[in-house]
């Protein structure tokens, strides 16, 4: 098993992490109604998800989580296409393809993605970091 397989398990096991609080909340009849769609969840570490988006990448390529806001930014692991990805804040950073957002990824200690590469549902609020 190599490096970026166990990230990818990692990241998998902190998204599902974060949304406890969710689930324990819907679990009575009145606060399933009364919960909005797009709930925003606290997490452990004080960040809240604000939107759930999916990665798009070509076929075979992974999209990198970077430590900063831009390409310059080391990368600290990737993603595959198709993957939900939990989302805080976005921030202005490096262009990728014309486009200048970039995502803080929940439960990343300060990881980002570039908005080019993740679709997030029409009518998500997402804040500025």
């Amino acid at each position: 098993m190599n490096r970026s397989t166990v990230r990818s398990g990692v990241v998998a096991v902190a998204a599902l992490l974060a949304l406890f609080p969710a689930t324990a909340m819907a679990a009575t009849p009145a606060a399933a109604s009364a919960a909005p769609a797009q709930a925003t969840v606290a997490t452990a570490h004080h960040h809240r998800i604000h939107a759930r988006g999916v990665v798009v990448t070509a076929y075979g390529h992974r999209l990198h989580i970077r430590s900063g806001a831009g390409t310059s930014y080391r990368t600290t692991g990737t993603l595959r296409s198709g993957r939900k990805v939990y989302l805080t804040c976005k921030t202005n950073g490096t262009s990728v393809h014309g486009n200048r957002v970039w995502y803080r990824l929940a439960g990343h200690h300060g990881r980002y993605v570039s908005a080019h590469y993740v679709r997030v549902p029409a009518g998500s609020s997402l804040p500025w970091c």
